[in-house]
């Protein structure tokens, strides 16, 4: 008769970090995984708040340094990674949490690390990820009123961060090969303006800023130049397309530029319905809530 042995449990996949978790954090779903440096640990952003003061102050866990905060962009959803150090115990770990991206919220850990302060400014500046309860979300980096989020996957300038130098070169070659033979230069397409108009814009940017600089302005007062300076180059380019030349017969739309055109549009309605909500003192959920129905109301609009 052959005795049966008594099955022995498997050790934690993730090692004792991810051990230790579960002590610490009994009846909170935690999906481990092992990366090369840290264990990884998924949660759910309902069990955030618990979670990362637990992580902080459980003597267990102890994580008393926060090495770094990311965005990631999966297109419907949105993470942020948290990359934590115990120096009382000598551990690491990577805390993921995952929420739609319609729904672009996360309560702050500033008040549990003061290193996120900055790292959560400029995940939301590069991301559009509101971080709830933070005291002071201006961007880091870029201008306030931007209008889009540089990171994501559907920014504006995406397609054209990836193509925008060679088809450039393409246009100034093309150029040169009609003016050597004599013949009128090229008309330039739709994406060809996109990135005129965007370099333009550049330019009398920076030409603004140093121009304030150079006049001891305050950081309000060039804020101010800046936008004036944009908003004058916006009117004479509408000016002069009103009173151009007819435009010819309109191309074959190019589903890029059409893509670039759509997200600029949901960004505009984004901000837009923020800003209206905070205006009119809208909690974070409500602020979520109109967010999502000016979203839906501008896809009902464009037809689906």
């Amino acid at each position: 008769m052959v005795q049966e042995s008594t099955p022995v449990a498997a050790p934690p996949p993730t090692g004792p970090v991810f051990g230790l978790f579960q002590q610490a954090l009994p009846g909170v779903q935690l999906d481990g995984a092992q990366t090369p440096i840290d264990t990884s640990i998924s949660i759910r952003r309902d069990d955030f708040v618990g979670v990362m003061d637990a992580v902080k102050n459980d003597d267990r866990l102890a994580f008393d340094y926060l090495r770094c905060l990311s965005g990631v962009d999966w297109i419907d959803d949105l993470e942020v990674v948290y990359h934590l150090w115990s120096f009382r115990h000598s551990h690491g770990v990577a805390i993921k949490v995952r929420f739609p991206a319609i729904d672009a919220h996360v309560p702050t850990v500033s008040h549990l690390w003061g290193t996120a302060n900055w790292h959560e400014r400029e995940t939301y500046e590069m991301y559009g990820i509101i971080f709830d309860g933070h005291p002071d979300l201006r961007p880091l980096l870029t201008e306030e009123g931007l209008g889009y989020y540089p990171l994501l996957k559907s920014q504006p300038l995406a397609d054209i961060e990836d193509w925008q130098e060679d088809y450039l070169q393409a246009i100034e070659e093309a150029k040169a090969q009609l003016a050597a033979a004599g013949g009128p230069a090229p008309v330039l397409d739709e994406k060809a303006l996109k990135i005129q108009n965007a370099q333009k814009k550049a330019a009398i940017m920076k030409k603004t800023r140093d121009e304030a600089r150079a006049k001891g302005l305050s950081p309000e007062d060039e804020k101010a130049a800046v936008q004036a300076a944009i908003a004058r180059f916006d009117e004479e380019e509408t000016a002069a397309r009103a009173t151009g030349p007819a435009a010819p017969a309109a191309a074959p739309v190019d589903p890029r530029a059409a893509k670039i055109q759509l997200a600029q549009a949901k960004a505009g309605v984004i901000k837009k319905a923020r800003d209206e909500a905070r205006a009119n003192g809208m909690s974070a959920e409500e602020e979520r809530h109109f967010v999502a129905e000016a979203l839906k109301a501008f896809s009902e609009a464009q037809g689906g």
